[in-house]
């Protein structure tokens, strides 16, 4: 009967007290405008690199790359003095786990490197592709 008698004094307390569905109202109101209509921040998109002179530059200018190319998801480049590269240069670009062997460069790049690789080969070849 305690069972009975604690809903019976909820209902009882909900129908005397009319400004709790104003307040639901108001809750559920936020909420969709907070879920639905704002739209969420979304990262800018950077499947492409405008900037490909400063890739270049850290690189130590056009003369200074002998190929480029992709190995798997990492840009390669052999260059002729690796003393010329600016390593600081790519990770102001964005570039992650910058490797040098020899006198080669290894990277991954926030951007299409497809692209990256793509543009500075038309560079290095005058133009050709």
């Amino acid at each position: 009967m305690l069972h009975n008698s604690f809903f019976l004094a909820v209902i009882d307390w909900l129908n005397n007290n009319y400004w709790w569905p104003a307040i639901l109202f108001l809750a559920a109101l936020f909420f969709v405008v907070k879920i639905i209509l704002i739209k969420p921040q979304t990262k800018p998109n950077k499947s492409h690199y405008s900037n490909i002179d400063s890739v270049i530059m850290n690189f130590g200018g056009v003369d200074n790359i002998v190929s480029i190319s992709l190995e798997g998801n990492r840009l390669k480049c052999t260059l002729k003095e690796i003393g010329l590269t600016n390593l600081e240069g790519f990770k102001e670009i964005g570039a992650k786990g910058v490797f040098v062997t020899g006198r080669n460069v290894k990277m991954i790049l926030p951007y299409d490197m497809e692209d990256v690789v793509r543009q500075i080969n038309s560079q290095i070849n005058g133009g050709k592709q």
